[in-house]
């Protein structure tokens, strides 16, 4: 354990991180770390809701975004335990009307079904002018037969979709809705008061104390309500499983803390929630370099088990360290600070290593393009190493959207005369020319990976 001098090190240099932050206008949130299982920092700034000014404290609910999967997992891994269920089991089992016969629920817990992304549908998959749910997605699956876009256990792709079907699939298993399933399961249990499966838009029982989500406009320099920006924000607030659960640092303590006991889980599983899954050629099943478990992406080489999570107005991480070291953080201001390069520097700080104060977004000059370039920057690019792999730009109004397989479609802003940014993601697209003046391709650059897309 972390000595009382060094506690107080660690705490100060955490404090002069987070206050920078804070002086730059750069975060808002909660902020907990712990060394087996006791805070040695933990602190919010900021506000839930900016324009009546209420502080965030420490019983303030935040939106989970994707750290909401490990609990979805969790739920799959309990009712394993009990027979209900079994990894090798394909989807058709529980929903034979689907198109994927091969499907399994291991697949969609590691992410290697194929499924694409619901997140990037709008009016020709579902009705945007409502709120939908679950069931809603598992309906235009069937109805339009979405294709996947591999053999399952071939590749890897991120897919929200599958964390709905795994919601859906502990619902059919055990006979009650996903929300009190958990709550039963999981959250009273554990004690955690602060935490439930919510939607902020269609929920009867508001939280109070609930903390808004705030997107950072460098055009406009300012604050934007989530909301009033990311319109699929609102017509898939009822989804829940890959995200829609609110939480707080301290609950998500005693979640960490949990998975060192047999208090939701046996040993057995408990270790499979951490192992790596292998693909049909025997390679772990990789996301962003990390392989991945049930909802936690695994660094056994450096020695963590992380997950982050990202959606409009709203950036989390946690870090479960192999020494029963945790670091949790939740913000309700998105996409002024990369959540990596935060969690980089707190782990620097824990470790006596240098640090430094991560880079803040800075309000943007956009540069002039001509309408004749945005035009030839228009079209589609395939990935050069997965074809089924597609980005489209669209040049409307000279301005660009670019969207990528599965996903939403985000407006890009000009940085130079080739290099466009997002305001919504920490990524950047660069087009590349050939001598005639022709756009011949597109580098997608995010989280420090760069992929390739040949214009067709």
């Amino acid at each position: 354990m972390i000595s009382k001098k060094a506690d107080a090190q660690v705490s100060k240099k955490l404090d002069t991180l987070f206050q920078t932050l804070v002086q730059q206008n750069a975060f808002s949130g909660s902020v907990l770390v712990a060394d087996h299982g006791k805070p040695i920092y933990q602190k919010s700034f900021g506000y839930t809701n900016q324009d009546t000014k209420v502080p965030i404290d420490k019983n303030t609910m935040f939106e989970l975004a994707s750290i909401a999967k490990q609990f979805t997992a969790m739920a799959i891994v309990q009712l394993h335990q009990k027979g209900k269920l079994k990894y090798e089991d394909t989807l058709k089992r529980y929903f034979p009307e689907l198109p994927y016969s091969d499907i399994t629920i291991n697949d969609l817990v590691h992410h290697t079904s194929g499924i694409p992304d619901f997140l990037g549908w709008g009016a020709k998959e579902v009705d945007i002018t409502k709120i939908n749910f679950n069931k809603d997605i598992l309906e235009s699956l069937q109805k339009n037969k979405v294709k996947t876009l591999f053999k399952p256990g071939v590749n890897t792709a991120y897919s929200n979709t599958n964390y709905v079907l795994l919601a859906l699939i502990a619902e059919k298993v055990s006979g009650i809705d996903f929300a009190t399933y958990l709550r039963k399961n999981i959250f009273g249990p554990l004690n955690m008061m602060h935490t439930q499966v919510y939607g902020q838009r269609y929920a009867k029982n508001k939280i109070n104390n609930y903390a808004y989500g705030y997107i950072y406009d460098p055009i406009k320099d300012k604050y934007l309500l989530s909301d009033s920006t990311e319109k699929y924000q609102l017509f898939f607030d009822g989804v829940a499983g890959p995200y829609g659960i609110s939480s707080t640092a301290e609950d998500l303590l005693k979640w960490d803390q949990a998975l060192y006991t047999e208090k939701l889980a046996n040993k057995q599983e408990i270790k499979n929630v951490f192992a790596p899954y292998l693909l049909k050629d025997g390679k772990p099943a990789e996301l962003m370099g990390f392989p991945y478990g049930f909802g936690w992406m695994i660094n056994e080489p450096q020695g963590f088990y992380l997950h982050t999570g990202g959606y409009p107005g709203y950036a989390t991480l946690i870090v479960r360290y192999f020494k029963n070291q945790t670091v949790i953080v939740l913000m309700n201001n998105y996409n002024r600070i990369n959540i990596y390069e935060l969690g980089f520097n707190i782990e620097n700080i824990i470790n006596n290593r240098e640090y430094a104060i991560p880079e803040v977004k800075k309000s943007a000059t956009v540069l002039s393009v001509t309408a004749e370039k945005l035009v030839k920057f228009a079209g589609e690019y395939r990935s050069k190493d997965s074809p089924d792999f597609r980005f489209t730009i669209v040049n409307k109004d000279n301005q660009l959207y670019a969207q990528l397989t599965g996903q939403s479609s985000y407006k890009v802003y000009p940085e130079t005369q080739n290099t466009f940014f997002y305001t919504a993601v920490e990524a950047k697209i660069v087009f590349a020319e050939d001598k005639n003046g022709r756009v011949v391709k597109l580098t997608l650059k995010q989280n420090g990976r760069e992929l390739e897309f040949i214009k067709t």
